[in-house]
Parts: structure tokens; sequence; C-alpha cells
């Protein structure tokens, strides 16, 4: 049990890392700020599909940006415990921006695996409630994705095979 509460600590620290490098990313280029994960249960955050996933994700991204007319300031990608991330800094509205990546999320084959968050210049996160829009909803029963998750509804073996069914079929 002690490996487990191990990763589980360094997926924890990764998770605080993550937040300092978007503060520091905030301060530097003070614009909107895109924080880019993936939503995968368990302690296996990085492996070859993860990483094709998450490449697909940011070009879905950058395609998105690049229709709206969004210029990419800075775009930093990062491998930690926590998994792939990707940090973009865009010269554009957050609500606008928050908006094409819910529009990803909901709409794309993929997009429920795809995890954006948006801050606004001054680091306030922007939440798809700011926007009307509903909470995410759970890949296996459709329900609240938050409370399955709080109450172990699903185990992380169910929701991995979800996961890899998906990705076979898009990826």
């Amino acid at each position: 049990m002690k490996n487990a509460s191990n990763i589980l600590d360094k997926i924890l620290e990764a998770k605080e890392k993550r937040a300092q490098v978007q503060k520091e990313l905030l301060n530097i280029f003070k614009v909107t700020l895109i924080s880019f994960t993936l939503n995968i249960p368990g302690a296996e955050k990085n492996n070859e599909s993860f990483t094709k996933l998450h490449k697909k994700g940011i070009c879905l991204l950058e395609e998105e940006l690049k229709k709206n007319n969004i210029d990419v300031l800075h775009k930093m990608l990062n491998s930690s415990a926590a998994g792939a991330e990707a940090f973009l800094n865009v010269d554009a509205d957050a609500i606008i921006v928050k908006k094409i990546t819910v529009s990803i999320e909901e709409n794309h084959k993929l997009g429920r695996l795809f995890d954006f968050d948006v801050f606004t210049k001054t680091g306030e996160q922007i939440s798809r409630t700011d926007l009307g829009v509903s909470e995410r909803k759970c890949l296996l029963c459709g329900e609240n994705a938050k409370v399955c998750g709080r109450s172990r509804r699903h185990s992380v073996e169910d929701l991995l095979n979800k996961i890899y069914s998906l990705m076979d079929k898009f990826l």
C-alpha cells in the first residue's frame, strides 16, 4: 500500500506544481491562460496512448483557436506524475476561450477525455457554470461526473476500459 500512497503523493505534488506554473505564466504574460490535461482516473497518467490523446487535444484546440483568429502567444508542454500538460497563453477574452474549449469537450468524440481549464489574465478560473453550461457527465452512466467520482460509483478499471475503447475508436 506504501507504493500506492507514494504514487498519489507524486500526483498531488505534480498538481501543486501545475498550479504554480499557471500562476507564473499568468504573471509573465498577463493574458488568458488555457491549461490542458486529460481526465484519466487512477495512478497511471503517462503512457504512449495518453500522450497521443493529449497531442490530439492540443491539435484540436489550436485548430479551433486559429478558426477564431486567436493567437497563441506562448505554448509550454510538460509531463509530470499527474500526466501530460499543455499551457497556452492566448490573446483573447477568457469567456470566449472557455466557450471554445467547452465546445471541444462537448462535441468532439474524445472531448470527454479532455480537461481544459481557462483562466482570466487576473487568474480567475472560468467554469462551465459561468457560461450556463451543465457540469460534465460521467463517462459510464451519464450522471454528474463529480458525484460519481466522489462516491467512487465506478471502478477505475471500468472507467479505463471505457477510455481505451473510445481511444481505440477515434485515434
